[in-house]
């Protein structure tokens, strides 16, 4: 049976793997080395989706600090040794991707040689091979629409035959303004904000995949 799609792209941090608790583990942790006591799980929320340097650039702003240059570096360095060793994928994920007959993509905020390294942690990288798209190789990243639509251009296919699996509000604004039709993983951004946002929401894949049945 044919599908009513023909195109899933999916973002990457917390819709394939749980990073964004690395993520804002880490921020959270050098911020408190500065002297900022920031409240973690707020963070989490807040920052869902958002790129590390647009973090730091509204953290900065509304503590009225200046960070040093090589904060944004010394991150990354931070960042990648806890993500080999700790990172998880989203359960269900495997089965959820198993069970599409459409072509996937990745298109996240992410740079490439994140989304390549958590894609081969959690052994992805053979569903996606090549198939990445980063919000730092196009004009705007997410909530502009520009990632998407270059996914969808790569494969020579209409937004409105692609969907996308996102889990953050920025993210679903970024499909909508795409003009495709998303899904949102009520992870770490509640239900009633996805769906305002503009997704149907879902709680887990083994219901997305259900959702996406034809």
């Amino acid at each position: 049976m044919k599908t009513p799609y023909d195109l899933v792209i999916f973002d990457c941090d917390g819709v394939l793997v749980e990073s964004e608790p690395l993520a804002t583990r880490v921020f959270v942790q050098m911020l408190a080395e500065y002297g900022f006591e920031l409240k973690y799980e707020e963070y989490l929320r807040k920052f869902s989706g958002a790129v590390i340097s647009k973090r730091l650039e509204v953290t900065a702003q509304t503590l009225n600090w200046t960070p040093p240059e090589n904060f944004l570096s010394t991150f990354d360095e931070r960042l990648a040794p806890l993500t080999e060793k700790e990172l998880k994928i989203v359960p269900g994920i495997h089965a959820l991707i198993e069970s599409l007959s459409a072509p996937i993509c990745v298109a996240s905020n992410g740079s490439r040689a994140e989304i390549t390294l958590r894609l081969k942690i959690a052994r992805l990288t053979e569903h996606f091979g090549n198939a990445i798209f980063s919000g730092l190789e196009v004009p705007h990243p997410k909530p502009a629409p520009d990632v998407f639509l270059a996914a969808a251009k790569a494969f020579d296919i209409s937004p409105a035959r692609c969907i996308v699996i996102e889990d953050s509000t920025l993210g679903v604004t970024a499909a909508v303004r795409a003009g495709m039709k998303v899904y949102g993983h009520a992870a770490f951004t509640s239900s009633e904000s996805l769906r305002a946002a503009g997704a149907i929401p879902f709680a887990n894949m083994a219901e997305l995949k259900t959702l996406l049945q034809p």
